[in-house]
C-alpha cells in the first residue's frame, strides 16, 4: 500500500489549478473560447461537488450499506491491504467500464420502451451540461475546467460513482483514493485546452504514428476526448475517459482522428446560452425524449449537437 501523506484528491486539483493557469497564460481561453458562463458553471459544479454531492452519496451509501448488508462494513480492508495493487487495477477497470455504461446510455439512440424512454431522459438532461462550452457562435473551445461540469442529477444517476462509495463502504478506502485520483488525473489531462498526441499521431517515422495509433486503441487520449466534445458525427464517440479499450471492444465507439475538431459544444437554447441555473437545474425531460432513433447507438448524440 502506497503512503498517501499527500491526499490524491488534492493532486487532482493541483493538476487542474494548473492547467487552468496555463490555459489562461497561453491565450486558449480569450475570443470567446470560453464564456463567463462557462467559468461560473465550472465554479457552481465544483462547490455543489464538494459540499453536497460527494458528501450525501457517502452518507447514503453508507446508510443502504448498513440496512441491507450490515456485516459487510469494512470487510475488505485486510484484503485490501494484502493485495492492494490487483485490487487497484480491478477496481480501475470496473468504475472505468461502469462509467462508460452510463455514458452510453446517456448518448445511445432512443429505446423503444417508455420506462426506458423516461430513464434516458434523465441520463440526457444530467450529462448535457458537459457538451456546453462556449456559445453559440462555434468559438467556444474544451477546457481543463470543463472536466466535473454536469447537471447537478448526475452524481446520482451515475453507477460509477455509487460503486466507488459502495467500494468505501467495503472498506477499500485507500483503494477508492488512489484510483479515483488516476481516473481524475487522467479525466482532466483529457480536457485541457491541448493535443499533444497529434503530434504523434501525425510524426514523419511511420513506427511513431502507428505506435500512437495502436495506444489510442488502449487509452483515451486528449484529441479523442475533445472529439466526444465535438459538434457534430463524432460527438457520440470515445465514452471512455481513460480506458479506450472499452470504446473499441464493447461500445464501439471508438474514433482516431489526426487533427482537432473543427467546432466544439452542443447547440444552447438562449436560456442555455446566457443562464448558470437553466445549465445545473433544467428539468424539461419532454424534450429530450422526442429524437428519433439513430442507426447507431452512438449517433444521437451527434444529431443534438449539429
Amino acid at each position: 500500500m502506497p503512503d498517501l501523506t499527500i491526499k490524491p484528491e488534492n493532486l487532482v486539483l493541483l493538476f487542474i489549478v494548473v492547467a487552468m493557469v496555463w490555459e489562461v497564460l497561453a491565450g486558449r481561453t480569450r475570443d470567446g473560447r470560453k464564456t463567463r458562463e462557462d467559468w461560473n458553471m465550472a465554479l457552481l459544479t465544483a462547490t455543489v461537488m464538494v459540499l453536497v454531492q460527494r458528501p450525501a452519496l457517502v452518507l447514503v451509501t453508507a446508510f443502504i450499506g448498513g440496512l441491507l448488508v450490515p456485516q459487510w462494513q469494512g470487510v475488505l480492508a485486510d484484503f485490501e491491504a494484502a493485495n492492494f495493487w490487483w485490487v487497484l487495477l480491478g477496481y480501475i477497470a470496473l468504475e472505468e467500464f461502469l462509467h462508460g455504461i452510463g455514458h452510453w446510455f446517456a448518448h445511445a439512440r432512443r429505446p423503444k420502451s417508455q420506462h426506458l424512454q423516461r430513464l434516458q431522459a434523465l441520463f440526457k438532461m444530467g450529462h448535457r451540461p458537459h457538451h456546453l462550452s462556449g456559445g453559440n457562435d462555434g468559438r467556444g473551445q474544451l477546457s481543463v475546467t470543463q472536466t466535473f461540469v454536469e447537471h447537478w442529477l448526475w452524481w446520482f444517476i451515475m453507477p460509477n460513482y455509487w460503486f466507488q462509495f459502495f467500494c468505501v463502504y467495503l472498506g477499500l478506502t485507500e483503494v477508492f483514493l488512489v484510483g479515483t485520483a488516476i481516473k481524475g488525473l487522467w479525466a482532466a489531462h483529457n480536457h485541457v485546452n491541448w493535443n499533444y498526441d497529434l503530434y504523434f499521431l501525425n510524426h514523419p517515422q511511420a513506427w511513431v504514428r502507428k505506435t500512437m495509433y495502436g495506444l489510442c486503441h488502449i487509452l483515451t487520449f486528449p484529441t479523442q476526448h475533445h472529439h466526444h466534445h465535438a459538434r457534430g458525427k463524432n460527438s457520440g464517440s470515445n465514452l471512455c475517459n481513460l480506458l479506450a479499450i472499452y470504446d473499441w471492444l464493447v461500445f464501439d465507439s471508438l474514433v482516431i482522428e489526426r487533427e482537432k475538431p473543427a467546432i466544439y459544444g452542443w447547440k444552447q437554447s438562449p436560456e442555455e446560452e446566457h443562464s448558470v441555473l437553466t445549465r445545473f437545474l433544467a428539468t424539461d425531460l419532454a424534450k429530450l425524449r422526442v429524437s428519433k432513433p439513430a442507426s447507431k447507438p452512438v449517433s444521437e448524440a451527434a444529431k443534438q449537437a449539429v
